[in-house]
């Protein structure tokens, strides 16, 4: 009488187990970071540079660079990774509509959102402690870093712009590996409670100042890298949106990219096909310059998302529709794992009833 039951609590427990590796699995992949003061170089297979990034880079990553020049990284020596060229990147071809005044992509006659109402963006800091030391005195605040200043300057010039803008102030430190699993429920929260068009998440990089620093439009700034994570069912939609800001940029702000890196880890972008994360500059690089940029990417964002300069009465265009074959994935592999811990009570209660 004693024995059956804990053989029963052991096959809950492997159960619950396999589910929960499976729901952390599907949930959150953290993308790895450098220590502090160190980075990795992508370097070509003549070993010219091609970008500097504190992220941890792996055998498989990509990057499409600020000229659209796409790259894979294939081997990794010490904080050398390097890259084949896999050929110039497509990207989205935009140009201005006068009708609508909006930018517009070719094969889309009207912009993605016109008239009265602009589309909702979230806003939040995975890394709150993520600083700029000409400005901040230090890299890591403990507290809210100087990266909510940035944050802060895009949510203004957004609202300036019109956005109903939602920006979550929420601190999710310490910086480590299980960052963007304290950060998921704050995008949770925001895509439940706000249901917005557009979430972004606001770091800044790890690298030298030259990685970042620009001239714009006549003024001190710092490039916009996006970052699109790999491993998350809404990968392609992703990309494809980070391509159209990117493309924009290009028309609307020359400069001011420094490309699209695409890397292990989901960054919680499993959880809206238009969630991107934003690198801001770099520790190394003024505040102030950050924030300029950062305003800069606010224009393009309206840009991209088709926004027309005044009313309008055209229809908005359907939206990006969600990749749904790795959701889908994820939800078979858990039901056969009940279904295994089911049959695995069945078989116990038979064994207990024929004795």
């Amino acid at each position: 009488m004693i024995f059956m039951p804990r053989k029963k609590l052991l096959v809950l427990a492997l159960a619950l187990g396999l589910l929960w590796t499976m729901l952390a699995v599907s949930m959150c992949t953290a993308n790895e970071e450098m220590p502090s003061g160190e980075y990795f170089t992508l370097v070509d297979e003549n070993n010219n540079m091609i970008h500097k990034t504190g992220i941890k880079v792996n055998v498989g990553d990509e990057y499409i660079s600020a000229d659209n020049a796409r790259y894979k990284v294939m081997e990794i020596k010490g904080d050398i990774a390097i890259c084949s060229y896999q050929g110039e990147e497509r990207m989205p071809v935009v140009g201005y509509d006068t009708k609508t005044q909006a930018w517009v992509f070719k094969g889309q006659d009207v912009p993605v959102s016109s008239g009265d109402k602009k589309p909702t963006i979230a806003v939040y800091h995975t890394h709150s402690d993520e600083s700029y030391v000409p400005s901040d005195g230090k890299e890591s605040i403990e507290g809210n870093g100087g990266i909510y200043d940035v944050g802060q300057a895009f949510v203004d010039e957004l609202k300036n712009q019109g956005f109903n803008v939602k920006y979550n102030e929420n601190n999710h430190n310490p910086h480590d590996i299980n960052a963007y699993s304290r950060s998921r429920k704050t995008a949770v929260t925001l895509l439940k409670q706000e249901n917005p068009d557009v979430i972004v998440d606001v770091h800044r990089d790890a690298v030298p100042a030259d990685v970042y620093q620009a001239e714009v439009e006549g003024q001190e700034v710092t490039k916009i890298k996006l970052v699109i994570g790999k491993q998350n069912p809404n990968m392609k939609t992703n990309l494809e949106f980070a391509k159209k800001i990117k493309a924009v940029m290009d028309k609307q702000e020359p400069g001011l990219s420094n490309g699209i890196y695409l890397g292990k880890g989901d960054y919680n972008q499993d959880l809206s096909p238009q969630a991107i994360l934003i690198e801001v500059g770099a520790h190394t690089n003024k505040k102030e310059d950050a924030e300029e940029g950062v305003k800069l990417f606010a224009d393009a964002m309206q840009s991209a998302l088709g926004v027309s300069d005044t009313s309008s009465s055209s229809p908005a265009s359907k939206p990006l529709t969600q990749d749904n074959q790795g959701s889908l994935t994820t939800i078979i592999i858990l039901i056969v794992v009940v279904a295994a811990a089911g049959g695995g009570f069945y078989l116990l209660n038979k064994g207990s009833s024929s004795k």
